[in-house]
């Protein structure tokens, strides 16, 4: 009886000892290779993003003559070198004048506060509305500004005034968002201060016009991707349909309105480094109707802004899709096939051996994975001219293939009832 017994203690040692079955082995090695590949996957994608960031220029799309991504792929903010056109405009009606001289005194610390933490490749405009501030940076007023580029231009502020034209932010603002000297792929913002409504202070509480202009600058504002920021001043307690309208003005164009009554350089130094850091929009990466989704495409390439595409030449281009959208994901990415075709939409020109003048290497298939809310994915490829003729080419992304996957949050309750004992 006790040798059974010991046979059994045995066998059950044996038993423990015995390796996992087949398919058990399979699965955690399956496993440990998923997270390995998605490991490399992140490093891979590391690399790239920082090659992407280091491309000087961009390809203009074919139809809309736009190049970049309106969002940087980190939840709005400017991403680090990125191309950023801001400009402050300022009421210049009288009490206005310490806010002029703050703002002066914050300039060189809020540049340099922005250049620390998301350093952007900077330009800076500081205009006054209608007229200037004598011993500040408002030394320009938008109208010379705007002349100056464009000679005598209708003008928003053309329009006969309700009020005084000094404090007329809204017509200023439709005016600087059309004609601005903004950089092709640039970030573009203003920034503007007053302690008025936006259409003038006379006549006082001239709503309906008030809420029409400032609506007005914000449809030019939308059509240029201009990002609007306003600091008012709320000493006088304007009514409550007023700073509507500012927030109104800056929400519905990816800003941000500030209200505070008495400025000193210290906040100034702080808004400024946040709007410089947010020129990129604070709300650019929203929820967007499901029937207009679609990725941000773009093409860099580079490393000067005087590089160029020549007849023979080897240039390694970076193909860069973001997700500019905070509640879906774009899943199992992929572009099929690149080709490069001439300005008619033709095969490009062969060489005697009867190959292209022109090719793209490899021409597919590219795999992006899942591009994650407010993110960006990178891949390279290499376009290689030899002895192309001279004009436009087009570069055709084909077989554009994802799923749209919506994150969807809901809340659920029920009901019960505890009966008397």
């Amino acid at each position: 009886m006790e040798k059974r017994k010991q046979r059994k203690r045995k066998a059950n040692k044996e038993a423990v000892a015995l390796p996992l079955p087949l398919s058990e082995v399979t699965m955690a090695r399956a496993e440990e290779e998923k997270s390995e590949c998605a490991e490399w996957i992140m490093k891979t994608n590391s690399i790239l993003e920082e090659l992407e960031k280091k491309k000087i220029n961009s390809l203009l799309t074919c139809d809309e003559e736009e190049s970049g991504c309106g969002c940087s792929g980190d939840g709005g903010s400017t991403s680090k070198g990125v191309l950023t056109d801001l400009i402050v405009l300022i009421d210049t009606s009288g009490s206005v004048s310490s806010s002029a001289r703050a703002v002066s005194n914050a300039v060189s610390l809020a540049v340099e506060d922005a250049k620390s933490s998301c350093e952007p490749d900077l330009k800076i405009t500081f205009l006054g509305l209608e007229g200037t501030w004598s011993g500040t940076v408002f030394t320009q007023n938008h109208r010379d500004y705007i002349r100056g580029l464009h000679g005598a231009v209708p003008l928003a502020a053309d329009r006969p005034p309700s009020g005084y034209r000094s404090e007329q932010g809204a017509n200023a603002i439709e005016d600087l968002s059309t004609y601005a000297d903004w950089r092709e792929g640039a970030c573009k913002a203003i920034f503007y201060i007053s302690d008025e409504e936006l259409d003038g202070s006379s006549p006082r509480n001239d709503f309906a016009n008030e809420t029409a202009e400032t609506n007005a600058a914000i449809v030019t504002a939308n059509a240029n991707n201009i990002t609007v920021f306003a600091h008012h001043l709320t000493y006088q307690n304007l009514a409550p349909a007023i700073l509507d309208n500012y927030r109104d003005l800056c929400e519905k164009t990816g800003g941000k309105v500030y209200f505070s009554s008495a400025p000193s350089q210290e906040e100034y130094v702080e808004l400024l480094t946040e709007v410089i850091c947010n020129s990129c929009g604070i709300n650019k990466c929203k929820e967007i109707d499901f029937s207009e989704v679609k990725p941000c495409i773009s093409i860099k390439w580079g490393d000067s802004e005087c590089d160029c595409l020549e007849s023979s030449d080897y240039e390694i281009m970076t193909l860069t899709v973001c997700n500019c959208y905070s509640n879906l994901t774009f899943s199992n990415f992929k572009i099929s096939m690149i080709e490069v075709v001439d300005a008619s939409g033709k095969p490009v020109g062969t060489l005697p051996n009867g190959t292209p003048s022109v090719k793209i290497h490899p021409i597919g298939v590219y795999c992006f994975g899942d591009i994650e809310p407010c993110s960006c994915v990178t891949r390279e490829f290499v376009i290689i001219n030899e002895g192309a003729k001279e004009g436009e080419y087009q570069i055709n992304l084909q077989g554009v293939c994802y799923d749209i996957t919506k994150a969807t949050y809901m809340e659920q309750c029920f009901t019960f009832n505890i009966c008397k004992d």
